[in-house]
């Protein structure tokens, strides 16, 4: 697969075809895409919003980093009914509004699992592929060729299929579902043949990047063109109870060397002339299935409740904390020592995550004493 990009617009062929059609298609969705650069240019941000409004799932994987966002974890500590209000079709319909108002563009429907979702599809209609870019994750059990069509015609636009190892055994185990790489493998090809925009996403554990078989993942993305997200391990959820999963700095220099020669990317890597450096709240932020919102998906404190605090202001704490608002070269949760002792301290015996906002992040705590 060829990565050259064509010189007027950062894009390659490929890419720009897509976008081609995507106005065609919907147009006020791809005039809010080509916004972006602009609005970055101007010092606005525009964050991808991932929504989290299940955690409902058919795996129980060995790096999970939603355990301690999970009902079952509450209820078996407490043993009693959680009574936290969910964020339901309507909340969901006015954070796509309001992301609508600040020209935010892209939504990811994540989880838990989104395809165990009962309401997944009312929840593609709350968002509204007629105004936003919207972008399911998924584990690839369910994704057979009938389920990529439907999700195709409901307005699902991308597919993040989550693949661990080419490795047969290693892919089930890492999953603790037997038979979910070739799950996988099916949904690879489903997509495909859909006409869904489909990226692949790996964990990356300690020590992964320099083995044979996580080269031959980078080939098998560059012969099917298909892009490949490395999802650093990182010192929290799950991950907590595994620190030898955490990688180190030559595991992402070797990531870096990797990206010259294949369709391989991390948060951290340039994007058609952006360079954000750590994406907390910048590029990416989260919504939880109470309506907490997080700036990454590995940082466990809350920057606001919706339906206490407009998204607009909630963005603009971010942007003001000194963690999370300058830009920085390095990954916050994944490669800042200081930040990962905090975190750490402050999440150690936590029942339920995020912590609320003035218990982790606040105006008046900014951490730098913590």
């Amino acid at each position: 697969m060829s990565c050259t990009r064509e010189a007027d617009s950062g894009l390659t062929a490929g890419e720009a075809a897509k976008r081609n059609d995507l106005a065609t298609r919907k147009p006020y969705v791809a005039a809010k895409l080509a916004r972006i650069t602009e609005m970055e240019e101007r010092g606005e941000i525009s964050p991808i919003i991932r929504v989290e409004k299940s955690y409902l799932c058919n795996f129980q994987c060995t790096h999970c980093s939603a355990e301690y966002y999970m009902d079952r974890h509450f209820k078996k500590v407490f043993k009693i009914a959680d009574e936290r209000r969910k964020i339901d079709l309507d909340d969901i319909r006015e954070l796509s509004r309001q992301a609508d108002e600040l020209g935010l563009a892209r939504f990811v429907i994540t989880g838990g699992e989104p395809l165990v979702m009962k309401d997944f599809d009312a929840v593609v209609e709350a968002i509204d592929p007629d105004r936003h870019y919207i972008i399911t994750d998924t584990n690839g059990w369910f994704l057979d060729a009938a389920r990529a069509r439907h999700l195709k015609s409901i307005g699902v636009e991308k597919v993040q299929l989550s693949l661990d190892s080419m490795v047969e055994a290693e892919h089930d185990a890492f999953r603790n579902k037997k038979g979910s790489y070739k799950r996988v493998m099916r949904a690879i090809d489903a997509a495909l043949e859909a006409g869904l925009n489909l990226i692949l996403s790996t964990v990356l554990v300690k020590g992964r990047a320099s083995t044979a078989e996580f080269r031959e993942m980078c080939r098998f993305c560059a012969e099917r063109g298909i892009g490949l997200y490395v999802s650093y391990a990182k010192p929290t959820g799950s991950c907590t109870e595994h620190p030898e999963f955490v990688i180190d700095k030559q595991d992402a220099d070797l990531v870096r060397e990797l990206e010259k020669q294949y369709p391989v990317f991390t948060h951290m890597t340039p994007s058609y002339g952006s360079f954000k450096g750590c994406i907390t709240v910048k590029g990416i932020i989260t919504v939880t299935s109470t309506g907490e919102v997080t700036p990454c998906p590995y940082i466990d404190f809350s920057l606001g409740n919706l339906r206490e605090t407009p998204l607009a202001e909630i963005l603009a704490r971010g942007m003001r904390n000194p963690w999370l608002g300058p830009h920085r070269p390095d990954c916050l949760i994944g490669e800042d020592p200081q930040f990962i002792r905090i975190h750490t301290e402050k999440t150690r015996g936590a029942t339920h995550l995020p912590l609320r906002w003035g218990e982790g992040f606040s105006d008046q705590d900014s951490l730098l004493e913590a």
